[in-house]
Formats: C-alpha cells, structure tokens, sequence
C-alpha cells in the first residue's frame, strides 16, 4: 500500500545545491490540525468549510532555514499564519536567517478587513528581529517590509502583479530573538498578580463583620 504524508510546504531551489524544502511547523488548530485527532478525527470532514483539511497534517519540529550557500541568502521560511507568531519566527532566526520570507494564501478572508489584519503582523516581525521580509500572497497583499517595519511596493488585492526589489542582509541577534517575548511574560506575571490581590481584597471583605462593614 502507497503511505503518504501531506504537508503545508515551501520548496527552495538555491542557486549553488539541491533543492531544500520546508514543512509547516506550526500548523492551524482545526483547519491543519485536529486536536484529539484518536477521538475527533470522524469529525474532520467539518474541516473543509475552514479550509479544505481532513485530520491532520504532516509537520516539522526544526525550526529550519532554506540557505544558498551561493547568494548568502539565509532564508526564514513562514508559511501563512506562522507570521503572526514572534517567538516561532524568532527561533529560525536564531538558526541563522538573514531575511524572512512569508508565503500565504489569503483568498479565504474574501475582500475583508481580514487579509489587511494578516499583513499588519509582518512589521512587527520584521521591526521583532530587524530582518527584511519578502511578503508573497495570492489573491491578498504582496510586498516588501523593510527592517524597521515599512511597508514598499505593495500589491493590490486581487491582482496579478509582479514586483522586483532589493533587501537588506542582517545576521544581527536582536533582544527579542535572543531572550523572546519578555514583555508578554512580565504582563502576564503582573496581571496574575493584581488578580491575586483583588481575590485576596474580596476574601478580607468578606469576612468582616457586617458593624466594621458599616464603620468602614
């Protein structure tokens, strides 16, 4: 029997080696990924509405970057919603990419607010880890983003178009992809805490005397 494994995947030819590939690593609960997939998967044909996935697809765990030892390109592979993760994106940074480059297919959004809200997450990464980044996206908004978080050339929506550009090299680690997102961690501790204190607040209120209540 033939077995196969169907992946999201980008295919790379360099100018100097053979042909690399990578495979979507973090994968789409629902649409890419069935969670429980033993006990769920007789559902997956409720998928196809979302995206047209049954069960589950094949995936990488390596943070992996397509290199051409020819060019000195180093690029970071993000498959459509792997954009919108700093901390993923990040890690193959750390892994040596020099540039980023977003693949995506954004024509499931229609002509919504959608595909403009999954553009805006490709500055944040570009400006995160100070690399250029080269956006593909069919039936949605192609362009170039330069470091610090500009947005060039970009594409109209639903129009075939061709852009030529230049991007800017960086084997840089910024504090973000070396330590990730502290921010998000130290709000997360802040508020945790401040929830802490307002229960601990309620349990003292609540166990005062109705008379020290009036008092107070």
């Amino acid at each position: 029997a033939l077995h196969y494994d169907a992946a999201n995947a980008a295919v790379f030819l360099p100018s100097v080696g053979p042909l690399q590939q990578y495979r979507k690593s973090k994968l789409v609960a629902g649409v890419e990924l069935m969670p429980f997939e033993k006990h769920l998967g007789p559902l997956g044909h409720l998928a196809i509405d979302l995206g047209g996935t049954t069960g589950s697809l094949a995936q990488q765990d390596e943070r992996s970057v397509l290199v051409d030892e020819g060019t000195g390109l180093k690029i970071v592979p993000a498959i459509c919603y792997e954009s919108v993760f700093g901390e993923h994106v990040a890690a193959h940074v750390r892994n040596g990419g020099n540039v980023i480059a977003i693949m995506t297919n954004d024509g499931w959004w229609d002509d919504s607010p959608g595909y403009h809200q999954h553009l805006a997450f490709a500055p944040l990464r570009a400006i995160e880890t100070r690399r250029s980044i080269v956006r593909s996206a069919n039936t949605g908004i192609s362009c170039f983003i330069d470091q610090r978080g500009g947005i060039h050339q970009r594409t109209g929506w639903w129009k075939e178009d061709v852009r030529k550009g230049t991007v800017h090299l960086n084997e840089r680690i910024t504090f973000f992809v070396r330590h990730g997102d502290l921010t998000g961690r130290i709000a997360v501790i802040i508020s945790l805490f401040l929830i802490g204190v307002l229960g601990l607040r309620r349990i003292q209120l609540a166990r005062r005397e109705p008379g020290d209540r009036s008092r107070g």
